[in-house]
């Protein structure tokens, strides 16, 4: 769904102008968009209630996700990102496990996404804007776009499949065969809670994890998996179906790791490009995980 926005017709001040997009608002809440950064007018982050905003200009406003945490608060809290790949459309950054794609409802202050918003703002005076999200425990590539249009050719790819994720884990065991596709469905209830659809159900969406063996060791494997669609959670749970659970999934598997993390990790990105090139973008995996990997004892 596009951002709600408005072309102003007469001159009127930004309160005003927010109104007539959200007439059911009171004033206090339209306010707090413009402090969280999710108003714009004609592309540029409105900060005053008060401007005034002249005839024939576009007012936007952004999703939650999209906004900002007020500058006083990211002083001295948000980290620089990793660059993976970078130019005029796209920016590909390492996340770190343990830290949000994106702010929940409770307006989290450091996210991956806050860190790389802040940090074009500084230092390229650009926007970014969110296209996917990544386990809060995950690892790995995560891509953004610089402009709407960059974020929305990007997100159809993503709708339509075309964009090849790649990831690794490592599994307690291995699976039961050297390769093959899960397609068991997942059904995410109304607390968020996602579990896999029993067989004699008809509800849940699809999901398709295909899978091979990388490397075996003594306990433990490294799975190389490419995913057909991103529903959350979607590796973990199939790879426990498997009876081989990612090491460290403490929802799906057998517990917290002696790394201290999930080993999971996006490893590879590969997508179209606005300008019709194939683009390849890759992350080393960690080596807490080949710790894990070659661990010789339980």
């Amino acid at each position: 769904m596009s951002n709600p926005q408005m072309r102003v017709e007469t001159h009127d001040s930004l309160i005003n102008v927010l109104s007539e997009i959200h007439p059911e608002s009171k004033k206090n809440s339209l306010r707090r968009m413009i402090d969280f950064g999710r108003v714009l007018v004609d592309g540029n982050r409105a900060t005053r209630a008060k401007e005034i905003i002249s005839p024939g200009s576009i007012v936007e406003i952004l999703s939650r996700s999209e906004g900002d945490i007020p500058q006083k608060k990211q002083q001295g809290i948000l980290k620089d990102p990793i660059i993976l790949y970078e130019d005029e459309e796209i920016i590909v950054v390492e996340k770190p496990p343990g830290l949000l794609s994106v702010a929940t409802s409770k307006g989290e202050p450091d996210t991956m996404f806050d860190r790389v918003l802040h940090w074009s703002k500084r230092t390229q005076k650009k926007r970014a804007y969110l296209i996917h999200r990544l386990d809060r425990e995950t690892s790995g590539c995560f891509i953004l776009a610089k402009s709407p249009e960059t974020r929305n050719f990007l997100q159809t790819q993503f709708k339509q499949r075309t964009i090849e994720r790649i990831y690794h884990a490592v599994v307690k065991g291995k699976p039961p065969s050297d390769s093959g596709i899960s397609t068991s469905k997942i059904k995410e209830s109304k607390n968020k809670l996602v579990r896999l659809v029993l067989p004699n159900e008809k509800s849940g969406k699809d999901a398709i994890t295909k899978w091979r063996i990388v490397r075996e060791e003594e306990i433990n494997s490294l799975i190389r998996i490419k995913i057909e669609t991103g529903r959350r959670a979607q590796i973990r749970l199939h790879m426990s179906e498997l009876g081989c659970p990612v090491i460290g999934d403490k929802r799906y598997g057998t517990g917290k790791s002696r790394v201290n993390r999930l080993c999971l990790h996006a490893s590879e990105l590969k997508f179209i490009h606005p300008n019709g090139q194939k683009i390849t973008v890759k992350s080393k995996i960690p080596d807490k995980m080949f710790s894990e990997l070659n661990r010789k004892s339980l």
